[in-house]
């Protein structure tokens, strides 16, 4: 193979990589995108239908910390938007405790 030839086939292989490397950017656009559009989706018709999102942990800061590692950035902040925190609620201790309580730390749904 000539010089000429190895040229070319690298110029070609070297355009290809950078065509997938676009089209991958692209597809992960389209899907952080989608996944937005789905999480607001959801979150909008829980709260249609007058379903709330209650965090029982004591610590919200490492759950949206959690979320955006997880999710990235965009969910985690539709999430944190849609959700309440039982320790901001103007409740005293006792109850958030009989909450928590009751809901085992999260485990148990009504």
């Amino acid at each position: 193979m000539s010089t000429s030839d190895t040229t070319v086939v690298v110029q070609t292989l070297t355009e290809r990589i950078q065509q997938q490397d676009r089209l991958i950017a692209a597809l992960s656009a389209d899907l952080r995108d989608a996944r937005q559009a789905s999480v607001h989706a959801m979150l909008g018709q829980l709260r249609l239908r007058e379903a709330v999102l209650l965090y029982v942990g004591r610590d919200s800061d490492s759950l949206a910390v959690q979320l955006t590692e997880a999710f990235g950035v965009d969910v985690a902040r539709a999430v944190s938007n849609s959700l309440f925190v039982l320790d901001n609620a103007p409740v005293a201790t006792e109850v958030r405790e009989a909450i928590r309580a009751a809901t085992n730390h999260g485990m148990n749904r009504w």
